[in-house]
């Protein structure tokens, strides 16, 4: 572990000694009055890459060794940056300084310039450090988000479809039997296979109906939930309500997306688990907030053991809504339904 770290600082140490490469011969090019031979030219090469690459090994080091930038506050960080700048680029300016009959006031004048240039350069790839590491948490939280999804999508073949189909194989075979001994009894068996072959075509096209990439854009957001809604009731023979004060516009893509996704994961939650009949979803969108409110009059559960076992969707629904900077608020008890509110 702490190998690595160091071989990773050594790579953008060997990368800074390019910067300070750059940053010397641009000085050179600006104020050297004699001219410029081929030693000058080495002289400030090596002179740039040493400094380059040490200022950035030191700070590397002393960053991982004795704060985090997340906890140390920004101010703190330029201080330090600037001081050990000014310090390691003194220290290996001596000789050349030595060389070039510069005097140490002058020497002082440059380095303190430099620790101004190093501090802007470190905040520039600090930006971008930062940058690479939102991107990396998006792109890892949507490949969990894809595996939970296949995961889901597993269990509901499991248990709806895949029983389903089981079950049709089953009375196919008895049919057979029935067709040549009692075939009275086998129109029965007939109308028993058309309605769980329809079952399982309403569990199919909820579940590709779920898969379909959401373009909020052109169906538009109430349809595309009012879309969703027609199919629980449907697939589930629920007792839905859905009522909108506000207008959707006021609203961007993404928090569209996340609420139907709070409202997709909740229904999943309450067909599963809830054995509800009637659900009441409401949304309120204002200038300064907006409420989701999800009741259903289920069977409740306690909270505490839900937490604890991490089940039901919950911690989903929370990361979701914690990535548009809003809250989840959850009231459930025994035998007295579920009540979900998402507030933005």
């Amino acid at each position: 572990m702490y190998i690595d770290n160091f071989i990773k600082m050594l790579k953008i140490a060997r990368k800074s000694s390019l910067i300070g490469i750059g940053i010397s011969l641009t000085f050179m090019l600006a104020f050297y009055e004699s001219p410029i031979t081929l030693y000058t030219l080495i002289g400030y090469i090596v002179f740039g890459s040493l400094v380059g690459f040490f200022i950035s090994l030191t700070l590397g080091l002393v960053n991982y060794i004795s704060f985090s930038n997340k906890n140390t506050h920004i101010s703190l960080q330029i201080i330090i940056t600037y001081i050990l700048s000014f310090i390691i680029f003194y220290i290996i300016a001596l000789p050349f300084a030595y060389i070039q009959e510069l005097s140490k006031t002058t020497l002082v004048y440059i380095a303190l310039g430099n620790a101004v240039a190093s501090v802007m350069v470190c905040l520039f790839f600090a930006n971008i450090h930062e940058k690479e590491e939102r991107i990396k948490l998006e792109q890892e939280n949507k490949e969990l988000a894809i595996i939970e999804e296949r995961n889901r999508i597993a269990r509901e073949l499991h248990d709806s479809v895949s029983q389903n189909l089981f079950g049709i194989n089953l009375n196919l075979n008895t049919l057979n039997y029935l067709l040549e001994h009692n075939p009275e009894k086998s129109k029965h068996m007939i109308k028993q296979l058309q309605e769980m072959i329809q079952e399982v075509q309403a569990e199919m096209r909820l579940m590709i109906y779920e898969l379909k990439p959401l373009d909020l854009s052109k169906r538009g957001f109430l349809e595309t939930i009012e879309n969703l809604i027609t199919l629980f009731k449907k697939r589930y023979n629920l007792v839905i309500s859905f009522s909108l004060i506000g207008n959707e516009d006021f609203i961007d893509n993404e928090i569209q997306l996340t609420l139907y996704r709070i409202i997709q994961e909740a229904l999943n939650n309450i067909v599963k688990h809830a054995n509800a009949s009637k659900i009441q979803i409401s949304l309120q969108i204002q200038e300064d907030n907006i409420h989701l409110s999800i009741h259903d009059n289920g069977e409740g559960f306690n909270l505490e053991e839900i937490d604890k076992n991490n089940n039901f969707g919950i911690q989903g629904m929370e990361e979701r809504i914690a990535q548009i900077k809003g809250k989840l608020l959850i009231e459930s008890t025994v035998g007295e339904g579920t009540t979900i509110q998402a507030i933005i």
